[in-house]
């Protein structure tokens, strides 16, 4: 079964960039522009994986993990942000987020750690 990955981000053009890189890596896409349509979309889709930025309008990536962490706690999630956001990332990190990465965002560095979180579900 292909795996289906959640993109949370409200840049679109970061959203367009990543779905377009994962579904040539034969993934599945679902997109939501923020935290809020990205919790909608996870109760009512399965996901495999959410990749979400944290800093947005609405719901943030902080928010939306603490409610995947209590809804779906074995959910892969990766967070990213900017590097002067460095204490929102030791706080998705230290909130369980399985990877965290900075932008500008290093596509193929994203990859393998998708990868690396689907291994065992592969």
């Amino acid at each position: 079964m292909t795996p289906k990955l959640l993109i949370v981000e409200d840049e679109s053009m970061v959203r367009d960039v990543l779905r377009e890189k994962f579904l040539q890596d034969g993934f599945t896409i679902l997109e939501a522009e923020d935290g809020k349509s990205g919790l909608r979309t996870l109760r009512t889709e399965e996901v495999d994986l959410v990749i979400t930025d944290i800093v947005m309008p609405e719901t943030d990536g902080i928010e939306l993990l603490v409610a995947i962490r209590e809804n779906w706690p074995k959910l892969p999630v990766i967070v990213f942000s900017a590097p002067t956001n460095q204490l929102y990332l030791e706080v998705a990190r230290r909130l369980g987020a399985d990877a965290v990465l900075e932008k500008p965002l290093n596509l193929e560095r994203l990859s393998a750690q998708v990868r690396r979180l689907l291994e065992p579900a592969a």
